[in-house]
């Protein structure tokens, strides 16, 4: 797409996107670090409108960062992923969500630079405890993590893994149920 085009185009969708730019400027602390993640020109208001034009599950973090009761007035002008569902106190900054439809993420606290891909599930059990994340955790498609347990920090989740045992900092673990493959850079098998 020509300079010229994208420029016409995003001036037609900042008219809708007029309120949401003032919130990003109001706010632009908690979200710069998120949007850094999304976008390859960086951070500011021109990358802030390309993103949340073009990509859904951004805005879906965007009304979290702002809040249920001030995102409400504008969700309606630009929708949100309607099947990522997001109940948690607590979401670091850096956060990356890359096609997350039917995604529920319910947990205690998820730590900065999380990075989550489509039809994850971070759960409660039949008790209403749930999962706490620490910093830099991956999780990738399919995953399901749930229960009142506690991740690590530098963990990678990998896809269509059944998590519902504690995993400890800098491992990498598969499968259903889960097993750790990798611990502090070294291959091992440990059964959880």
């Amino acid at each position: 797409m020509n300079r010229y085009t994208q420029f016409a185009l995003l001036s037609a969708s900042s008219l809708r996107m007029l309120p949401h730019m003032v919130l990003y400027l109001l706010h632009r602390d908690k979200i710069d670090e998120d949007l850094q993640k999304y976008s390859a020109d960086g951070v500011g208001l021109l990358p802030f409108i390309k993103v949340c034009t073009r990509q859904r599950v951004f805005r879906n973090l965007f009304y979290y960062r702002l809040g249920e009761y001030r995102s409400v007035f504008i969700k309606w002008m630009l929708p949100p992923e309607r099947t990522l569902y997001i109940w948690c106190p607590h979401i670091g900054r850096g956060c990356h969500f890359e096609h997350n439809y039917a995604t529920y993420l319910n947990a205690e606290s998820i730590g900065d630079d999380f990075y989550c891909l489509q039809n994850v599930t971070l759960g409660n059990d039949k008790n209403g405890r749930r999962p706490t994340l620490g910093n830099r955790v991956s999780i990738y498609t399919g995953a399901t993590i749930y229960g009142g347990i506690h991740i690590g920090n530098d963990v990678n989740i990998g896809a269509g893994c059944v998590v519902r045992k504690d995993l400890p900092d800098c491992c990498t673990v598969v499968g259903n149920p889960a097993v750790i493959v990798k611990l502090n850079e070294k291959k091992v098998h440990i059964e959880l």
